[in-house]
């Protein structure tokens, strides 16, 4: 067996997921290469490692501490009248007074005041259309 298959295997050999003759091939190799043997020894301690970490010791006043701030929450379902009723109505006029307050604006800005302003520009607009640009930019 080759030290680079080995590697690959040894995972599932600490596991005890490789089948009995698998088990026994790299057990003669560990036997025989050194190299290999110390890999296992690094691989095996860095598994308990993380099987400890993958595994932490609850800490015993966790559930009184929390079950001490789920009681100190205020109570969301007994809401003032305020909350209930008065705050979304109030909202509600505020967003109407914006919508009126934008149509009525809306409709003086189409007075004649504001429409011969904007002609001259309409008219700019219009001499770019009888002109081609190539020579608009040309002149320049």
């Amino acid at each position: 067996m080759k030290c680079k298959t080995l590697h690959k295997d040894l995972i599932f050999y600490l596991d005890n997921e490789l089948p009995i003759e698998k088990r026994k091939e790299i057990e003669r190799h560990l036997e025989m290469c050194a190299d290999c043997r110390n890999f296992y020894s690094f691989l095996q301690a860095e598994m308990q490692i993380i099987g400890k970490e993958k595994n932490p010791e609850p800490s015993p006043f966790f559930f009184t501490r929390l079950s001490a701030r789920i009681d100190e929450r205020p109570d969301f379902r007994q809401q003032s009248l305020w909350n209930r009723v008065a705050q979304p109505a109030f909202f509600s006029l505020i967003l109407i007074a914006g919508i009126y307050g934008g149509l009525r604006f809306g409709s003086h800005a189409s007075s004649g005041a504001i429409h011969q302003t904007s002609s001259s520009s309409v008219q700019l607009l219009n001499d770019f259309e009888s002109e081609p640009i190539e020579s608009f930019l040309l002149d320049q």
